[in-house]
């Protein structure tokens, strides 16, 4: 399906995006509190972009190791279908 946008997220995202202009401009500018915003925000996308790298080292890894280590063994007395019952059941409307 398309996802569909209404008027009000694409206005809040516009806000957002021209904030984040007029942060970098001023941290540019020499402005203090604009280059301490821009330098959490860039360490919040490095977070997230180191997590990403290790999430994705460790699913290769992973995979990794499914391939090398073989399968452990099964039973050869597991199947699909239940044991058979060893003490018949009782027929409880008879007794």
């Amino acid at each position: 399906m398309i996802q569909r946008f209404s008027l009000t997220k694409i206005f809040v995202f516009t806000a957002l995006v021209a904030l984040s202009c007029l942060v970098v401009r001023q941290a540019f500018m020499g402005a203090d509190w604009a280059k301490g915003l821009s330098f959490v925000f860039a360490a919040a996308i490095l977070w997230c972009a180191i997590h990403f790298v290790l999430g994705l080292l460790g699913y290769f890894a992973m995979k990794l190791r499914e391939l090398l280590v073989p399968p452990k063994a099964q039973s050869p007395f597991a199947t699909d279908t239940p044991a058979p019952q060893i003490i018949p059941p009782k027929n409880i409307e008879r007794d």
